[in-house]
């Protein structure tokens, strides 16, 4: 499968398709493609549809997967905070305790 792909392929491929197919079922008695049939083209563009479709579901689902990971994430963080924002108010700002967690004292956040 180590095929030479062009890395700029017509977005329009498909419906480009679509039209040679037409056209060549209009004059396929003058037309002779070597090697190759009007049957062998459909049965390409049947194949390369399901492709599409594949891998739209497949885009469609790692769409999702990313949402889920960032709404998983979002609450990890405000846990992160919330642990954080304890500490702060256990220990106090400066704490060594709230470097330990991962946070900054004020020491070390910027002053404006």
């Amino acid at each position: 499968m180590a095929k030479h792909i062009k890395k700029s392929l017509p977005r329009d491929s498909l419906e480009q398709a679509f039209i040679v197919h037409r056209g060549w079922k209009e004059f396929k008695d003058q037309l002779d493609v070597p090697n190759f049939s009007l049957e062998d083209f459909e049965q390409k563009i049947e194949e390369v549809k399901k492709k599409i479709e594949l891998a739209e579901k497949i885009r469609r689902e790692r769409s999702q997967a990313v949402e889920i990971r960032n709404i998983a994430l979002n609450d990890l963080w405000n846990l992160i905070k919330r642990v954080r924002n304890s500490a702060k108010a256990t220990f106090g700002d400066d704490s060594k305790e709230i470097e330990m967690l991962g946070g900054k004292t004020i020491r070390f956040r910027k002053v404006n």
